[in-house]
């Protein structure tokens, strides 16, 4: 089968040169990464791609704080994007513009579809809100009922993106696929005129 082309802002990705300080970061990373040659070989190629795309990301709106090759590929990413939140005791909404986020792409997700909420939780503001991200210390950031296997992790980033700034959101609070949050979920159904938080897509120019 014919493997898709990416779309036009992301072809750039295969004739975009890395950083060489990233590159030794990788190739750092790389040497002390755990697992079969290709599993080895598979977590460099998602690292380097994650790496040039904060390369060519607009306006810094992505940046790679650390990455962590031992068993799973793991990532911790600040994403510059609308983030909703509702601070203890406040009933009014705040909307920060950045958000740091653990990626983490298991071994197991080469093989089969992995459920939406097994890649990426908020680890900043810890206050989101949001249908479709946990409330609670650890906020799981659901992308949908599941994702194919093989995902490459820049869709991973794509789609957090795309769900944080509430240009993709499942905010019914009787669908069970992709709500974690019940009372936001209801919150943001009755604000429809909120959604989105932004139209700017990931690579588009702008605020």
């Amino acid at each position: 089968m014919k493997t898709p082309s990416p779309p036009a802002g992301l072809s750039r990705l295969r004739t975009e040169r890395l950083d060489p300080l990233l590159e030794r970061k990788l190739e750092e990373g790389f040497r002390r990464a755990a697992g079969s040659p290709a599993w080895r070989c598979r977590k460099l190629a998602e690292a380097r791609d994650l790496c040039l795309l904060s390369q060519i990301a607009p306006a810094r709106r992505l940046a790679v704080l650390s990455l962590d090759f031992r068993e799973g590929l793991r990532a911790m990413l600040a994403l510059r994007v609308p983030v909703p939140r509702r601070p203890a005791g406040e009933v009014s909404l705040v909307v920060d513009d950045l958000a740091v986020l653990g990626l983490t792409y298991p071994a197991e997700a080469i093989r089969m579809p992995q459920p939406g909420y097994r890649f990426v939780h908020v680890l900043s503001p810890s206050d989101v809100f949001h249908a479709n991200v946990a409330a609670g210390p650890v906020q799981a950031l659901c992308l949908g009922a599941s994702l194919p296997a093989g995902i490459p992790v820049r869709e991973i980033v794509l789609a957090a993106y795309g769900a944080l700034s509430l240009q993709s959101v499942q905010v019914d609070e009787y669908d069970p696929v992709g709500v974690l949050n019940v009372e936001a979920a209801r919150w943001w159904q009755a604000n429809p005129s909120r959604i989105p938080l932004t139209r700017t897509p990931f690579l588009g120019e702008g605020a």
